[in-house]
């Protein structure tokens, strides 16, 4: 039986991606930055209520988090006039 000499697949591939290759095959995620806000109790009982209603909707559980986002996606496409309306009715 002769011995098997020379280098493996695997030994080439690892030694091709250390020559200063970058493999951009999957984007940095972003990084989440905490934020913390006060929200009186008819405000929290509004978020939970939407919470509730989303994931009567969803097939997979939604947080209030994710309910929050959104929300804030949601506010960005409205007008500003719609915005303070809402934001009268909060006072």
């Amino acid at each position: 039986m002769s011995k098997i000499t020379g280098k493996s697949k695997l030994a080439n591939a690892a030694e091709s991606t250390e020559n200063n290759e970058k493999l951009d095959l999957i984007k940095a995620s972003k990084k989440a930055t905490l934020k913390a806000y006060r929200l009186y109790p008819d405000d929290i009982a509004r978020l939970k209520k939407i919470t509730a209603v989303m994931n009567q909707e969803s097939h997979r559980h939604i947080s209030e988090t994710a309910a929050i986002r959104a929300l804030i996606v949601l506010g960005s496409k409205a007008s500003g006039e719609k915005l303070i309306r809402a934001l009268r009715e909060t006072i």
